[in-house]
């Protein structure tokens, strides 16, 4: 028998008791529920035999009352029989139960007695109510014939119900009687049948799973030897189940193993003598490819230390050109910016230099003062060219590469100052940055950041509508140890598929001729340098915003920080 027929038997029997054990619980929960009912239906019985034979003495008094009052007895009469009649329906309902219950039994001569209870009731009562009425004018009921009324309802109606009220106690305690047999029947079966199921299923289990256990233990008995190496073993003879299907294949496994190795071990040794010659030659070889690709490798390192050098200094280059390239650009507005102050430099000192070529002596008071409000004026205007070419200084400078605690908003003025002739025909200019601790950065390679991104929102936003547009550059504190500066415009925004390029070396969107694409190529270069990161969002039609966040410079011992224009001097 195979293993799947067995364990179809074990569940198949298994199943079969919880089968058996269910339907005799169930049989017995139905049988029991029948006596119940039946115990119910004939204690009903019992309390309407109970109430007819109650029904004699307040009909009794019902006659003597109505003889007092000299009213009618066949309104108590009826009454009375009216009474009869709905417990004799309730003993019928009940009848009817227990035929329904109880098939083979006929319960035709209870019937019958129900009927004759019927019309004895009705003959003692007509009787009664007719020696009533024969009492003489103005006479009432005494006890006596009371007491002679009810003796004759006991003898012909009493001792009837007391017979039909014993016969239903008797099948009462049969039925009793019977419900115990039941319930410890039951009580019998539900000990002894379990233990039978469970001597049943014991058993079963433990003549499949002994051979199955024994041919098991041997089988990873002979696979522990196979996964050793030793395939010389001989397998016993084995069943037709599939325990002996696999043992069978295990020794059909163990014998093709044994051949292949015996195979294998022939080729190595007819292989080991031309190996070995075979492997000296080759580890021969080996060591002088080993010699040549180091020395290869060598000269390779030394090129790309070289190349590294180069492109390190292009890098720097590259960096500077950039700032040269945004001097260039605002190399008009710059000029128009110092030719204003200069312009009224020369004017107030010819003023100057007229009014004492005029004076024939020492001059009045107004006249000097007019003078000195004149060379005031001066020097306010060659210090306001002094700070724009300053600003210009520290943006071209090459090798200022040193980091220092950096005020923000300084470089940001003076990148600002810059980039105005670009942005005033087209936004307003706001610069929120006051309040922040400075940073660790570069202040010239910072004002090149901020200038490049100043142009490219201005360059984004067509000239004219200056009250429309806005660029803005904000300054807040990002978190512990962090500074992040915004600069938002209100430009024509970037495409979502050039956002991810827009750090792209020598990507841009702008015309030939307008940009190089790389001045936002070295924003990020810059920025990654300093240590600080730069992204950006954008929005069709809704403007750009960079965000630059830097860490906060570290201040040492009493010393503040450097000021901005210190560092790019």
């Amino acid at each position: 028998m195979t293993i799947r027929a067995k364990v179809f038997l074990f569940a198949l029997l298994a199943v079969g008791l919880v089968c058996l054990m269910g339907v005799h619980l169930y049989l017995g929960a139905r049988k029991g529920q029948f006596i119940r009912e039946q115990l119910t239906a004939i204690q009903e019985q019992r309390d309407a035999y109970q109430r007819l034979h109650a029904l004699a003495w307040p009909y009794l008094n019902q006659l003597a009352q109505m003889r007092r009052v000299e009213g009618s007895t066949a309104l108590v009469q009826r009454e009375m029989m009216a009474k009869v009649e709905a417990e004799l329906a309730l003993l019928g309902d009940n009848l009817s139960r227990e035929e329904r219950w109880l098939e083979a039994r006929s319960l035709e001569a209870e019937r019958e007695e129900q009927q004759a209870l019927r019309d004895s009731l009705l003959r003692w009562s007509e009787w009664s109510a007719a020696r009533v009425r024969a009492l003489p004018e103005g006479t009432s009921v005494g006890s006596t014939l009371e007491w002679l009324l009810y003796s004759q309802f006991e003898q012909n109606v009493g001792e009837r119900i007391k017979a039909m009220q014993e016969a239903e106690k008797a099948e009462m305690d049969e039925l009793r009687r019977r419900w115990d047999v039941n319930v410890e029947v039951t009580r019998q079966m539900a000990l002894v049948f379990p233990a039978i199921c469970i001597v049943l299923v014991l058993a079963l289990a433990f003549a499949i799973l002994t051979p199955l256990q024994r041919s098991l233990r041997g089988l990873m008995t002979v696979a522990e030897r196979i996964g050793r190496g030793d395939f010389d073993l001989r397998l016993p003879a084995a069943g037709h189940d599939e325990l002996g299907r696999l043992t069978q294949a295990f020794d059909r496994m163990a014998r093709e193993l044994r051949e292949s190795l015996e195979e294998k071990q022939r080729l190595i040794r007819a292989e080991a003598e031309t190996s070995e010659r075979e492997a000296l030659r080759y580890n021969a070889l080996l060591e002088d490819t080993v010699r040549t690709r180091t020395a290869e490798l060598a000269e390779a390192n030394v090129r790309l230390q070289d190349s590294l050098q180069q492109l390190q200094a292009a890098q720097e280059q590259l960096l500077f050109a950039d700032r040269l390239a945004s001097v260039g650009r605002l190399a008009a507005g710059v000029g128009h910016e110092i030719n204003n102050p200069l312009a009224f430099i020369l004017s107030n000192l010819r003023y100057v230099h007229q009014e004492l070529q005029e004076l024939p002596g020492a001059p009045t008071e107004e006249a000097r003062q007019e003078m000195i409000s004149a060379l005031s004026e001066a020097s306010e205007g060659a210090e306001r060219v002094r700070l724009i070419v300053q600003d210009l200084k520290s943006l071209s400078r090459p090798d200022d590469v040193a980091l220092g605690p950096v005020d923000v908003a300084e470089v940001v003025r003076g990148s600002a100052k810059m980039a105005r002739h670009e942005v005033r025909d087209r936004a307003r200019l706001v610069e929120d940055c006051d309040g922040v601790p400075p940073v660790n950065a570069n202040a010239a390679r910072l004002g090149q950041v901020f200038l490049n991104l100043i142009i490219n929102a201005a360059h984004a936003i067509a000239p004219g509508r200056v009250q429309e547009n806005e660029i803005r550059v904000e300054a807040r504190r990002s978190g512990p140890g962090h500074v992040t500066v915004a600069v938002r415009d209100t430009g024509a925004g970037i495409a979502p598929e050039h956002l991810r390029r827009i750090f792209d070396p020598f990507f841009t969107t702008k015309p030939i001729g307008v940009g190089t694409g790389l001045g936002l190529s070295v924003c990020h270069r810059i920025i990654t340098a300093l240590g600080g990161e730069i992204r950006v969002e954008s929005e069709p039609g809704r403007g750009t915003c960079f965000f630059i966040t830097l860490a906060v410079a570290e201040r040492s011992g009493d010393a503040g920080p450097a000021p901005s224009g210190q560092s790019a001097a």
